[in-house]
C-alpha cells in the first residue's frame, strides 16, 4: 500500500515538474512577434546598470534608439532582420543584422574600424512595450543591463519625438 502511494506521489511530482519546465514563456508571448519597430533606450534612474570595476556611467553608452525591421524571416520562435542604432542626435551608430528569440538578442555589425562584430545579449525579460537586456562588454570587463521601451511599430528611422531625460 505504501509503495503504491509513493509511486503515485513520484508520478505526480514528475508530471508537475515536466509541466513547469515546458518550452516558451508561460503566457505564450514571443519576442519575435513584437521586436519589429522603434525602441527608445531608458534614460531614467536605474534604466542602465553597469556591473564591474569601471569609471563608465550610463551617459557613456550613447545609443538612444534601436530600429528593428521585419525584413528577414520568422519561424515562430526566432526572428532575423536588420537593425539600426542611433545616438541622441539621431546619427547612425551601428547598422547590421539581428536575430532574437525569447532568451537572446544577437546583433552583428561593422564597427568604426571596419571590423565585423557580434554582440550576444541575454533577454532578461520582456513585455509588449519593454525589453530588459544584459550583455558582457568584454573589452571593459563589465556587464551592462539596460531597458528599451517601444515607441512605435514604425521602422522608418530615428524618431525625433523621443525624449531623453539625462
Amino acid at each position: 500500500m505504501l509503495s503504491k502511494f509513493l509511486y503515485r506521489a513520484a508520478m505526480m511530482a514528475a508530471l508537475v515538474f515536466l509541466t513547469a519546465c515546458g518550452g516558451g514563456d508561460d503566457d505564450g508571448r514571443r519576442l519575435g512577434e513584437m521586436i519589429v519597430g522603434t525602441w527608445q533606450r531608458g534614460w531614467g534612474e536605474g534604466d542602465v546598470v553597469i556591473d564591474g570595476d569601471t569609471d563608465l556611467g550610463p551617459d557613456n553608452f550613447t545609443y538612444d534608439q534601436f530600429v528593428f525591421r521585419g525584413d528577414g524571416n520568422y519561424n515562430g520562435m526566432v526572428r532575423k532582420g536588420t537593425f539600426t542604432a542611433y545616438d541622441t542626435e539621431g546619427m547612425v551608430i551601428y547598422e547590421g543584422d539581428y536575430q532574437c528569440d525569447n532568451n537572446n538578442l544577437k546583433l552583428t555589425y561593422v564597427d568604426d574600424g571596419g571590423a565585423k562584430r557580434s554582440l550576444l545579449a541575454q533577454v532578461v525579460s520582456f513585455t509588449d512595450s519593454s525589453v530588459l537586456i544584459r550583455y558582457d562588454y568584454e573589452q571593459k570587463g563589465i556587464t551592462v543591463t539596460f531597458i528599451i521601451r517601444k515607441l512605435s511599430n514604425e521602422t522608418n528611422g530615428y524618431s525625433s519625438s523621443s525624449v531623453t531625460s539625462r
